[in-house]
């Protein structure tokens, strides 16, 4: 008998026992469904992670400061400076260079002396304006006030200085032989605090200090068709004349890179969940393989009439191995379709759209084929190897 008339038997076979295949085959469209929604759903991540960093970073390389001492000031002090951005500009295939931006590493901030009487520490200053800060006593300074000699310290600033942090309220503190008035005092920094950390001036008070503003990392954005990493080379060169004495390294920081490494990360997130998730293709390949072995036993006649006129084992065994696959065949579609249907419903209430690759619609496919064949192979065997008198008269 032919390859295509096996399959006409097969499908024969099937449509004689509809609801039986169909209960056979859910087993199969939930596990494919899963998978093909959480394919789908990773594959969109990826994309939006790197859609994002093309649009904000294709042609940008991030330089930062790496101290040998890690707890150093020094890698606060002297690491980038305003003059540094000039600098860099001038070299070939630079377009522009500024202060990195979302991170700590994107702050301006000026270090400075401060005193009060024979208390005397160290001030990281910052502006307030745009930030909102947590006040533990005082108030801070509104902008009526921006061209008055007014100051936020920060808890630890004012702890040192006076014995109850309170007590600095409207006292006078000297910043570069300029007198502050105190006018509030910041809570405590938490462990990840950023503003509790700094004390506060106004923008006219911080630029009147004559304190060229720190930057502790750059972003340098080159021409397309120049090499990132020799460009770097010559910023390093650059940075590292500027600053001859710093102690530490320059190092570069490609948002590309990151942007791969994310793209593993999600890559392996999904393919591990994915995986979880196929352990109901498993189910529904060991339902596959009973009702493969029912559909042998309430057939052992029509095998063993077969097999009586000439029917070859082979042919047999690719009749019952075909049902195997179409079951899971179609099953497969279904589960591929109803997991991309799902996956869209996901996709309202996620930021971003998930999307269905031609990888994970043909690997779903090819899996519950494998799965049709590994789970159907042995009643199909079984089948084949039937006695043609026991199966006819037992």
């Amino acid at each position: 008998m032919s390859v295509a008339n096996l399959i006409k038997t097969a499908i024969s076979s099937l449509k004689s026992h509809k609801l039986r295949t169909f209960l056979t085959m859910i087993g199969i469209i939930i596990g494919i469904s899963s998978v093909v929604t959480i394919l789908s759903i990773g594959n969109g991540l990826k994309r939006e992670v790197v859609q994002s960093s093309e649009d904000t970073s294709a042609n940008k390389i991030n330089v930062y400061f790496q101290p040998d001492n890690l707890g150093a000031d020094y890698s606060l002090i002297e690491s980038f400076t305003k003059s540094d951005l000039n600098s860099i500009t001038r070299i070939e295939g630079v377009q522009k260079v500024e202060a990195a931006q979302g991170s700590i590493a994107g702050m301006s901030i000026v270090m400075s002396d401060i005193s009060y009487f024979d208390k005397q520490t160290m001030v990281i200053l910052d502006t307030y304006e745009g930030k909102s800060l947590n006040i533990l006593h005082g108030r801070v300074m509104t902008e009526a006030e921006d061209n008055r000699r007014l100051i936020v310290l920060d808890y630890n600033t004012a702890k040192t200085m006076f014995e109850n942090p309170e007590e600095a309220l409207g006292k006078g503190v000297n910043l570069k032989g300029t007198y502050y008035e105190v006018v509030g005092v910041l809570a405590e920094a938490g462990m990840f605090s950023l503003t509790g950390s700094y004390s506060y001036v106004s923008e006219a008070s911080k630029e009147g200090m004559g304190t060229e503003e720190v930057i502790s990392a750059i972003d340098v954005y080159i021409n397309p068709d120049m090499d990132k990493e020799a460009v770097f080379e010559e910023v390093k060169t650059e940075l590292e004349k500027n600053h001859p004495n710093i102690q530490g390294e320059y190092a570069l920081q490609d948002p590309q890179a990151i942007t791969k490494v994310f793209e593993k990360i999600i890559g392996g997130l999904t393919a591990f969940i994915a995986l979880i998730t196929g352990i109901s293709l498993f189910v529904g390949g060991i339902g596959v393989m009973n009702i493969m072995y029912v559909s042998v036993s309430e057939r052992k006649r029509e095998i063993g009439i077969r097999r009586a006129i000439g029917a070859k084992p082979k042919s047999i065994l690719l009749q019952f191995l075909f049902e195997a696959i179409i079951i899971t065949g179609i099953g497969g579609l279904l589960g591929i379709l109803s997991g991309y249907l799902f996956s869209k419903v996901v996709g309202i209430f996620i930021p971003f759209e998930p999307v269905l690759t031609l990888g994970s619609f043909l690997g779903s496919t090819f899996t519950s084929v494998i799965v049709g064949i590994v789970f159907g192979i042995i009643p199909a065997s079984k089948a084949s190897k039937m006695d043609p008198i026991k199966a006819i008269y037992l």
